[in-house]
């Protein structure tokens, strides 16, 4: 699953997250502008913040480059993502940055995290429900 894609996975169980007393947060690496146009492709109405200085994304250990980018598995991934439907839009924000998932505790502590390896490499709603518990 691309970004997009995964974003609209996870919403699809915005009420097992909530049950489990989490709240989604996403983060992007555009522009500010891009925030409302990604609403509307996504139906995502949480909350929603940008990053494109990508200080957090390096912070959290995220991937960044052509080789994550570019490879077999993301090539494999990509046909998937078509297969299922899904099509990459504009390119919008750091085409080489790669995203992930955090579960942080409200003490601030990182629970569980997930470095995407490239584009589609995205953990799944049950791995992130499971580390919630």
């Amino acid at each position: 699953m691309h970004c997009r894609e995964h974003v609209v996975q996870l919403h699809h169980r915005i009420d097992d997250f909530q049950a489990a007393g989490a709240e989604l947060i996403v983060i992007g690496n555009g522009s500010p502008s891009f925030i409302a146009g990604f609403r509307d492709e996504t139906g995502w109405r949480g909350p929603l913040y940008v990053d494109p200085s990508l200080a957090l994304y390096a912070a959290a250990g995220m991937k960044r480059g052509v080789r994550s980018t570019f490879n077999l598995r993301s090539a494999v991934r990509s046909v998937g993502t078509l297969k299922r439907g899904f099509r990459q839009g504009k390119m919008q924000g750091d085409a080489w940055q790669q995203g992930g998932v955090l579960v942080i505790a409200r003490d601030g502590r990182v629970m569980w995290s997930h470095a995407s390896d490239g584009p589609g490499d995205n953990a799944q709603a049950d791995a992130i429900l499971a580390a919630l518990r």
